[in-house]
């Protein structure tokens, strides 16, 4: 199955320290590198209150991150300290152009 990306953005809670919140980004993407199907997972600040997470892998993989305790675990730590404002699935291009034909437009 191809690869398939999802970036996350998150605002950090006003009483939320920035190390904190960093930290607990840095948790979120040992636990998602952990987890069979995920081959890259990395955030990165986006301006001094945001992170952005970008993981890459298998759709199986990216579709089941709720069944992982350790990820789970991790992820509601840093879902404490922040909000989510933004997901996007990005898919490659044959893997859309599939799809479109399955939908019998071509």
């Amino acid at each position: 199955m191809p690869n398939q990306v999802e970036i996350t953005v998150y605002e950090r809670r006003d009483n939320t320290d920035r190390a904190a919140f960093g930290n607990a980004a840095l948790a979120s993407c040992r636990a998602l590198r952990a987890i069979e199907g995920i081959t890259s997972a990395k955030f990165y600040w986006y301006y001094a209150d945001s992170i952005v997470f970008m993981a890459e892998g298998e759709q199986d993989a990216l579709d089941k991150l709720g069944n992982n305790e350790n990820y789970v675990r991790a992820f509601f730590e840093f879902s404490d300290m922040s909000r989510q404002v933004q997901i996007m699935r990005l898919i490659d291009p044959r893997t859309g152009q599939e799809r479109y034909q399955r939908s019998g437009r071509v």
